[in-house]
């Protein structure tokens, strides 16, 4: 059949066909035509001429349909007027066609029978006024039919005094708070809320809605703008601790470990009375580069969520994250984090995410900062509902945060609150902005604050929910007065528990290598069998079978157990001691190296199944989770858990430690300086597959050089074990010390399959630890000693073993790189005094651990500088010929041991 007017082109046959099979599957203006036009067709039955309540029925549906699509383009969003309202042709057309027929359709659940003009104004009201909201791109009809509704019903409902009156209370408080500090303090920094009270609104209405369908806590990733505003109005932070850090008196109490951070930086942990039921609330500080903050939050949402309902209610944590515009749309950690959502092992059941639009990012505006109409279009590509609202309409927002968190715990999924509004001051309140937009300041400039325009609004509306409003601002300007009139006696310990975010459980402590890490040898194999067991109605790839047979013959024999087989009895014990462990990674669950295989799957079915899991008690879980290819999102998320479950080891394993580059923000803002800044502790473990074996640079290194940089006042572990013994220890070590420091975990490659690197039960067995130096005894009298770390060990022992006359050379291995051993290595190295001192690494001269461990041996242990040997300075971390390298690496070994010299090394 050909239609009329379409003849026959493919798009629209195709278009038909859809259409014929499922109309819902085409656009709602399409079905409106086809329907329309196929009517009275050949081949239809008599009577197919639709009666005119199927057509009022067709027309409204397209009408109600071209307002939800289009509705948002015709909304009255900005305050300011100066993005223009574009009229929608979608719309027009609708309208158009509707002529003079009445309507039946429903709005917010009630059926109403309207003409064209009152159908228009009703729609209107609703989709183009101060809310709009985008969510045909939602691809579940029964979701999206019922978000549609539940917007509707919001919008359409009667604001009664209580809600007026706490509003009106909200934005009175954030205006009230940026003029006293603004005048209290005028050459502060404190990148204030005005312009954008409406924030205060929401986040209160958001935690409100979420206490009334029993959430029992928040965990908020936030910003700069409005911080202040936000702790002091909205979490009711102690407000002369405030006014004391925004002064700038010292927190610290002059703790050389506890370099403290800016006032709109710092989190607070609080218990909040919402008027629908109380919340614990958890602000995670937060630093400059601030969009690192929000997979830390959700991170540690979800590990909130595990310790509030183990059995998996993720509505009883909130995580609630707060953005602004330029930040939103230009970083691309917010795809990252929108994709990790979606999947089983980082799932939180929903975020509800509050973009506070500025409409310009500090002086860069919208047309140059995005290439797409809203900062919150990313969303659309996950299915994630957008509500735009205009920031001087509070009735409207406290609206759209209300739907908003209904859709979260209905769905289980995220969902965006475009708050668009704009910035009173400039970036920061010392910045003039007038220099860079003086149109767009001039329209602020002229525009009246919202607590004129709302406060006029709400006297017209309900005078004595003015009056309670007015009440709760004059008490909280006596508790501003009354702060700043009592800050200079404030002391640092003063609102401590405010500010240790996970505290009691999780506090920072001094570091402690004191651990009791061995394990009874009968309990090691009795773990060791089941975790090789291949479970009933399994049937597993015969080289997985013989495998787990290997491990087990390696524990039972006591020949020798390798590397993974040592990480698998560390993960064992630790949950058979009702531990949690987690590890998370781009093919962990496997291996990158295929040593693990953790999960066991079935041939014939695919069916799957992870033996360790069994080994959990008194509610301990297992977790292991092949994560999306991100390093920065999800080394983020896990530092997130990590933080707020001290119970549970956190693993995150880079593929290659290279790729610890992709999480560098993180890594550099939380994970290596949270506790000088914050006081936030963490064991989460990064493991970082390192050595040099001819494969490139990008699958060589993990950057050792870089991570000891970093390291300082005991901020974390960096570690290089060459034993499976020693990982053993030290996974467990970071469970079992009393302190909690993050470990850089230098993970073997090679040394996955060396036939030498094995362990015995006896190294793991009761009374057994962590060993930070190894010795290789030399034969004779002690002449050279060559220090080194990692796998170059094996390649130095190996000559030894072959050279057996070179019966004077000590070979000592540093384990733990940082904290440095010291006093282990005074205790080795008088042994040898007066023996010439090496440094072997494989690793370039200007990479590795050679230019740390020179200082601390001669600045700190008073040794001479040792001698270097290794490769020459390079830019990459190492060369891409498997040849070459094997020649290089030979050579760095016959120069350390003067079995010969060769001039491609740097040595001396």
């Amino acid at each position: 059949m050909t239609l009329p007017l379409f003849g026959d082109s493919a798009f629209f046959l195709d278009l038909y066909s859809r259409y014929r099979r499922d109309p819902s599957s085409v656009p709602a203006d399409w079905r409106f035509e086809l329907e329309t036009m196929e009517m009275g067709q050949p081949g239809d039955t008599p009577g197919s001429v639709p009666s005119s309540a199927q057509k009022s029925a067709l027309f409204a549906e397209h009408l109600v349909s071209a307002y939800r699509q289009f509705g948002h383009l015709e909304a009255r969003l900005d305050p300011l007027n100066l993005s223009s309202r574009a009229a929608s042709a979608e719309i027009a057309g609708a309208l158009e066609r509707m002529g003079q027929a009445r309507l039946r359709f429903t709005l917010g659940g009630e059926e109403v029978e309207l003409d064209c003009t009152e159908a228009a104004a009703r729609l209107g009201a609703l989709y183009c006024e101060s809310a709009a909201i985008e969510a045909t791109h939602v691809t579940d009809a029964q979701s999206r039919a019922w978000l549609f509704e539940r917007f509707e019903r919001e919008m359409l409902a009667r604001a009664d005094e209580a809600m007026l009156a706490r509003t009106l209370e909200a934005v009175l408080l954030a205006d009230e708070f940026e003029r006293f500090v603004g005048t209290k303090f005028p050459t502060k920094k404190r990148f204030g809320m005005e312009g954008a009270e409406a924030t205060a609104v929401i986040i209160k209405e958001v935690m409100r809605s979420a206490a009334s369908e029993g959430c029992q806590e928040v965990v908020i990733g936030g910003m700069h703008r409005g911080r202040l505003a936000t702790l002091a109005t909205v979490l009711n932070k102690s407000l002369p601790t405030l006014v004391a850090e925004i002064k700038g008196r010292d927190v610290t109490g002059g703790d050389p470990s506890f370099s403290g951070d800016v006032p709109y930086h710092n989190g607070l942990a609080t218990t909040i009375e919402t008027g629908a039921g109380a919340l614990d609330v958890r602000l995670l500080p937060h630093p400059s580069h601030l969009i690192v903050v929000a997979p830390v939050a959700v991170g540690a949402a979800r590990a909130r969520q595990m310790a509030r309902a183990p059995e998996g209610r993720s509505y009883a944590v909130l995580p609630l994250l707060m953005h602004t515009d330029a930040a939103f749309s230009g970083q691309g950690l917010i795809s990252e984090l929108f994709q990790l959502g979606g999947l089983e092992g980082y799932n939180v059941g929903g975020t509800v995410h509050l973009v506070v639009n500025n409409q310009i990012g500090f002086t860069t505006t919208p047309q140059e900062g995005r290439s797409s109409q809203y900062p919150t279009d990313i969303g659309k590509a996950f299915g994630v509902p957008i509500f735009h609202v205009n920031g001087d309409d509070p009735i409207a927002a406290a609206a759209v945060a209300r739907t908003a968190v209904a859709w979260r715990n209905r769905t289980g999924r995220d969902v965006i609150i475009d708050l668009v509004c704009y910035r009173r001051n400039g970036h920061n309140e010392l910045d003039e902005p007038r220099f860079t937009q003086p149109g767009m300041w001039a329209a602020i400039d002229a525009h009246p604050s919202l607590r004129t325009t709302y406060s006029a609004k709400i006297r017209k509306l309900s005078p004595a929910a003015q009056a309670v409003a007015e009440g709760r601002l004059q008490t909280f300007q006596q508790l501003l007065n009354h702060a700043f009139e009592t800050y200079d006696s404030y002391r640092s310990n003063e609102g401590a528990s405010e500010t240790d975010i996970f505290k009691p459980d999780h506090a920072v402590r001094p570091l402690t290598m004191k651990a009791t890490t061995g394990v009874d040898a009968e309990r090691l194999l009795e773990l060791t069998r089941t975790i090789c067991t291949v479970p009933d109605g399994i049937d597993p790839n015969p080289k997985v079978r013989n495998f787990l047979k290997a491990r087990l013959d390696s524990i039972e024999g006591d020949t020798g157990f390798n590397m993974a087989t040592g990480e698998a009895l560390a993960f064992a014990t630790l949950l058979s001691e009702g531990t949690s462990v987690r590890l998370s990674g781009q093919d962990s669950v496997r291996g990158t190296f295929t040593q693990r295989h953790l999960m066991i799957h079935d041939r014939p079915s695919g069916r799957s199944a992870m033996s360790i899991a069994t080994t959990a008690r008194d509610a301990a879980r297992f977790e292991a989770v092949n994560s999306p290819l991100s390093e920065y999102g999800v080394l983020s998320f896990e530092y997130g858990m990590s933080l707020a479950d001290p119970n549970r080891l956190v693993v995150w394993e880079a593929q290659f430690g290279d790729f610890l580059n992709g999480a560098q923000v993180v890594v550099d803002q939380f994970i290596v300086t949270a506790e000088v800044k914050w006081r936030i502790a963490s064991s989460l473990v990064v493991a970082l597959p390192h050595g040099l074996e001819g494969q490139g640079p990008d699958h060589s290194s993990a950057r050792i050089e870089r991570i000891l940089q970093s390291s300082a006042g005991q901020n974390i572990i960096v570690a290089n074990p060459s034993t499976p013994a020693n990982l053993f220890h030290l996974l467990r070590r970071q469970q079992r010390s009393e302190s909690r420091k993050p470990l850089f975990l230098i993970a073997p490659k090679s040394l996955l399959r060396l036939r030498n690197c094995t362990s015995r039960l006896a190294d793991i067995s009761a009374g057994t630890k962590f060993e930070p130096i190894l010795v290789r005894e030399p034969k004779g009298a002690c002449r050279k000693v060559v220090l080194c770390s990692g796998k170059i060990y094996y390649a130095l022992s190996g000559a030894l073993d072959q050279h057996k006359h070179i019966d004077d050379v000590a070979l000592v291995r540093v384990e733990q790189l940082y904290p440095f051993p010291k006093a282990g290595m005074l205790h080795v190295l008088s042994r040898f005094a007066g023996a010439t001192l090496v440094w072997c690494q494989e690793e370039p001269r200007n990479q590795g651990a050679w230019s740390f461990v020179r200082d601390v041996l001669v600045e700190e242990l008073a040794f001479q500088a040792p001698s270097f040997v290794g490769r020459p300075p390079m830019a990459a971390a190492a060369g891409g010929s498997i040849d070459r390298h094997e020649i290089e690496q030979a050579g760095i070994v016959k120069v350390a041991l003067e079995i010969e010299t060769t001039q491609l090394l740097a040595a001396g």
